[in-house]
């Protein structure tokens, strides 16, 4: 909202601003589509509210000039004004969260262990928020917010570009996740040679990590026995929680559901595990919803570690 519209409801400031920045009662009343003599009227009873004079009238056709108290009221008008913007900011951002719809693209396993709790707390606090969540890979992701159906991101491997505006990242480590009773669940630590020979369950070719693993392991000279793979990373756990095999994973989220399985860092890889990262589109107006989701990311982010 201009200031000029925030400032109707101080009618007097609203037209001494419009008249000091003017020169002219006549051209204030003009732009305000209101009568000169009504200018006039609030300009006098802002003089007598103040005990001053904001104005010399005694200078013909060279229009009117401020006294020095009219150039100090002037002066923190400005203060005012901007003081009056931020507030109806912060308001409409309140209301936003009030009755705001947070659109947000997710990779899966980020899904099903972060979202429950952040959104649990975020619909505590504004009740009145809707959430609409696309669970996708990246690539869809980064799709799906350049047509603008999603607002804000939360996932891996988003690709370096000035339209996409990074809003926190967190770096993760890398698991070899096993049964509970699986030889490798009593270690804190492996390397990529005492793998060789396990059954693993992989990350199907659509998933980037895909290519990392293999990679890896030809680099490192182990050989394992694929014996499944999968787009899902829950279900990638699941079915090492039930022995079928070792995975492989980035991280070791988990809040809500704490599945039977163990996580064993794994240590002196040929690559960087890629960071969680939430972003948005740059250059677009956020809304309340999302500033406030990237806000909560950002501290969970700050507290986390692993």
């Amino acid at each position: 909202m201009p200031p000029s519209k925030i400032l109707g409801r101080l009618p007097g400031l609203r037209h001494f601003i419009e008249v000091a920045q003017l020169g002219s009662f006549r051209e204030a009343a003009d732009k305000m589509h209101v009568a000169p003599s009504a200018v006039s009227k609030q300009i006098k009873n802002l003089e007598l509210a103040l005990g001053v004079e904001l104005f010399r009238r005694d200078r013909g056709r060279a229009g009117l000039e401020l006294t020095e108290a009219g150039e100090i009221l002037l002066f923190r008008c400005a203060s005012v004004v901007n003081e009056l913007t931020i507030a109806q900011d912060e308001i409409h951002q309140l209301q936003g969260l009030q009755r705001g719809h947070l659109r947000l693209g997710v990779n899966e396993v980020l899904a099903s262990d972060l979202l429950p709790g952040i959104l649990r707390d975020m619909g505590y606090n504004h009740p009145g928020l809707k959430f609409t969540i696309i669970v996708e890979n990246t690539r869809e992701i980064v799709t799906r917010m350049q047509d603008g159906d999603i607002d804000i991101a939360l996932g891996y491997n988003f690709p370096p570009s000035p339209e996409i505006e990074i809003l926190a990242t967190l770096k993760r480590r890398t698991y070899v996740v096993t049964s509970l009773d699986h030889p490798l669940a009593r270690l804190r630590s492996v390397r990529l040679q005492e793998i060789d020979g396990e059954k693993m369950i992989f990350p199907d070719t659509s998933i980037p990590m895909r290519q990392l693993l293999e990679d890896a392991l030809m680099q490192s000279g182990v050989s394992v026995r694929e014996v499944m793979d999968t787009n899902s990373f829950t279900l990638l756990r699941q079915m090492v929680e039930s022995g079928i095999g070792i995975g492989i994973v980035f991280g070791r989220f988990l809040q809500i559901r704490r599945e039977k399985i163990a996580f064993v860092e794994l240590k002196a890889l040929p690559f960087d595990s890629p960071p969680v990262a939430c972003c948005r589109m740059a250059g677009r107006t956020p809304t309340a919803s999302s500033v406030a989701f990237a806000a909560a990311i950002k501290t969970l982010f700050a507290n986390y570690g692993g």
